[in-house]
């Protein structure tokens, strides 16, 4: 197996393919107290799902976060966040482990930082120590370091969390594993929770529950198939269902209130999926163009009427409508993220703002949502150094 060292320095030959089309290939082939989420509802009139469960509707004031993913010592990035979407930066906040370094999407995973519903507590991965890290997250955004605990496998690269629970994906030796969250965000290990993906398992990229907590979903890029796991009770997991992914080297995803994945494929779509009871998942609108190259990571907006990819090759945000039936429409033009940003990872806060990690330039991009889904651009932040090996993005 490549040591983590190794990995970073591999990831090198990644930046050189993401100016050129050929990302395309290299995307696909490269490496609180927390409480209960919100009730979901759904609004008949707009025929879409309600509230985001993670960042609700708020229109205050919140943060965003992203990791430097540092080999000699990883840390948050945070960034106050205005009403109107303006970032003011906050400081980095160490997580006491270490990240793998490299230059652009090192960890080739969505979610390697996220925030939980009740934006009480953040957890972030360090990949380069194989541990995860959470904190207590102040009014302002701020951060105080709570927890820093063994993931219980190697190279975790993407986190889950639904009310008290959270798993991280171990995408180094395939394996996913599970922990309670006390009171102040401490994270404590749930024991025999860790599982092994199923046999075949290659480039885990993205774990995320259903929003009704009822399952957990991997997506695998290489072996380009979605393993559902059912969640037990007691927090448990039962055994996965394989299903191939439609395109080729499904990688990032997010989930309507509908239970409906809509995920990224690498030679330049998205597809949505229908889960069905027995946790199989079958296309919806299959394998809808982008309209650009290397698209990586998917976020869905609060009120489920509009998905979002980031097209990492093509410095581009694709947008589409969704219906409740979680059927895709491209909403045209793309907007634009600006000459070597390599948008990656990406989230939103609720329907108005549209965050992205633009790792070539080491900024964080703004964008304001219109009604018709269309997006505006607004100034660009520094986060970091340009391809400094930075990754994951969680905004609220």
């Amino acid at each position: 197996m490549q040591s983590r060292r190794d990995m970073s320095t591999a990831t090198v030959w990644f930046a050189a393919l993401c100016a050129t089309a050929l990302a395309l290939t290299a995307c696909a082939d490269a490496p609180n107290a927390p409480s209960a989420l919100d009730a979901a509802s759904s609004s008949a009139a707009a025929n879409a799902p309600a509230l985001d469960r993670r960042n609700g509707d708020s229109n205050g004031p919140g943060a965003v976060y992203t990791l430097t993913n540092a080999a000699g010592g990883n840390a948050v990035v945070a960034f106050h966040r205005a009403e109107n979407g303006a970032l003011t930066p906050l400081g980095s906040f160490a997580t006491g482990g270490n990240g793998t370094g490299g230059t652009l999407d090192p960890l080739a995973s969505q979610y390697a930082v996220v925030v939980n519903a009740t934006h009480e507590a953040l957890f972030a991965v360090d990949a380069g120590s194989d541990d995860i890290t959470s904190f207590r997250v102040a009014p302002d955004g701020a951060l105080t370091r709570v927890s820093h605990v063994s993931s219980r496998g190697t190279l975790p690269n993407s986190i889950a969390v639904h009310g008290n629970l959270v798993y991280v994906l171990n995408s180094g030796d395939n394996t996913v594993s599970g922990f309670r969250v006390g009171g102040g965000a401490q994270l404590i290990a749930l024991p025999h929770t860790t599982r092994a993906l199923a046999p075949g398992a290659n480039g885990a990229a993205a774990i995320r529950f259903t929003p009704d907590g009822r399952r957990l979903i991997v997506a695998e890029r290489v072996s380009n198939r979605l393993e559902v796991f059912p969640v037990r009770e007691n927090g448990r997991l039962g055994d996965p269902v394989v299903s191939p992914g439609n395109g080729s080297a499904s990688f990032g995803f997010d989930i309507t209130a509908f239970n409906q994945p809509i995920v990224s494929e690498t030679q330049g779509s998205v597809t949505s999926y229908a889960l069905a009871s027995n946790n199989t998942l079958s296309p919806i609108t299959a394998s809808i163009s982008t309209g650009g190259n290397a698209p990586c990571w998917v976020t869905i907006t609060a009120d489920g009427r509009f998905a979002y990819a980031t097209n990492s090759a093509s410095a581009t945000l694709a947008g589409f409508a969704v219906d409740a039936g979680g059927h895709l429409t491209s909403i045209t033009p793309n907007a634009q993220s600006g000459a070597g940003a390599v948008p990656i990872d990406l989230d939103h806060v609720g329907n108005r703002f549209i965050y992205t990690l633009e790792a070539g330039t080491g900024t964080i991009g703004t964008f304001s949502i219109n009604a018709d889904g269309t997006l505006a651009a607004h100034t660009d932040v520094p986060a970091g150094a340009p391809a400094s090996g930075m990754q994951g993005l969680a905004a609220f």
